[in-house]
């Protein structure tokens, strides 16, 4: 069974929550105890699953895992944040019951921390797993980027991060009111205590299937996001309107455009959000660019208007902050003309 005993003095904490995980619950375990990197403490809080989770966990008798078992399910954010007050590393790796880490995780994490004093998340490329495929997912290395995605989204992948354990200096926790958005939350708590990293190499196996808490939980999760948005334009004191705010959540929630009208008005916003930032300078020029290029982008081809979009895209200012291959320019062209036949 697992024991008791704590590593004495970890340098990492790998903190995971399991609710009924069974079925890729050894998988997980046995991926973190296989690291390449060894001084850690592996904190699995077991949140009153009723399948075999509890016996699965406690078939390991490695010295390092240190199990909290809670008598009746909890959640995922009171589980979290009983496993981070409890972790003594360094640093805190977040890990789910149904991921596969890649051998070297935790030391490229751990080396970036090392290498990046100023650093307070470490994020890392990952393979998506979803229907028996494998699909390589790239995240950029930019800090003042990922925190100018903050404004639509969350700018990691809650499982590939490494965080600097300041939970307990700076007050900060999961926060139970952001249910189902808890981690979109904690990245804009952090956002200024210090840069935000990616290592471009995918560490992490990261599983989609339906019944995950994300999948069965859009709509609650969608108005959460509306709160977090908020909060941190306020935080980084943007001037939006009204309306202007109504464009950043239709771009955040990822919704399919269909006039014209609406483009122009997520041009406008985004023409905005530079006009702000250029005044507060909360994000340096080259990366604000980038982060409005990759949305200006993504706008046009979440359309159905064809050749329409694809030419308001290259007509706007917006175009100008980034560069689109000659074979780039051609995929979103062959995007615009198919999306433009959606139904």
């Amino acid at each position: 069974m697992a024991s008791d005993l704590k590593v004495s003095s970890p340098q990492v904490s790998v903190v995971m929550s399991v609710y009924n995980g069974g079925a890729y619950l050894k998988e997980a375990i046995e991926s973190v105890l296989n690291q390449s990197f060894s001084d850690f403490e592996f904190i699995i809080i077991n949140d009153g699953s009723v399948d075999n989770s509890l016996s699965i966990i406690k078939e390991y008798s490695d010295p390092r895992i240190v199990l909290i078992n809670n008598e009746t399910n909890k959640g995922l954010i009171y589980s979290l944040n009983r496993g981070i007050t409890q972790a003594k590393g360094e640093f805190i790796a977040r890990m789910d019951a149904d991921d596969i880490c890649l051998k070297d995780r935790l030391d490229l994490q751990v080396s970036e921390f090392l290498n990046h004093p100023d650093a307070v998340v470490v994020g890392s490329d990952y393979f998506l797993l979803n229907d028996g495929k494998s699909v390589s997912v790239k995240n950029i290395n930019d800090s003042d980027y990922q925190k100018a995605v903050l404004i639509f989204a969350p700018c990691f992948c809650h499982p590939t991060v490494m965080i600097r354990n300041l939970f307990k200096e700076k007050g900060i926790m999961y926060h139970p009111d952001f249910i189902h958005a808890e981690d979109y939350k904690l990245w804009t708590d952090l956002y200024n205590l210090g840069s935000y990293l990616n290592v471009s190499k995918p560490l992490l196996k990261y599983r989609h299937h339906p019944s995950q808490i994300s999948n069965r939980n859009n709509e609650s999760q969608l108005s959460v996001s509306w709160r977090i948005r908020k909060e941190y334009l306020d935080r980084l004191t943007f001037s939006l309107s009204d309306k202007e705010f109504a464009t950043i959540n239709l771009i955040g929630n990822n919704t399919p455009i269909s006039s014209i009208t609406t483009l122009k008005e997520i041009e406008v916003c985004l023409l905005r959000l530079n006009a702000e930032n250029e005044k507060k300078q909360r994000f340096n020029r080259p990366s604000f660019n980038r982060f409005l290029f990759k949305f200006w982008l993504d706008s046009c081809g979440n359309t159905n208007l064809g050749v329409s979009a694809f030419r308001l895209f290259f007509s706007s200012q917006l175009a100008s902050y980034g560069k689109l291959s000659f074979t780039d320019k051609n995929i979103f062209l062959m995007k615009c003309l198919i999306r433009r036949f959606r139904k």
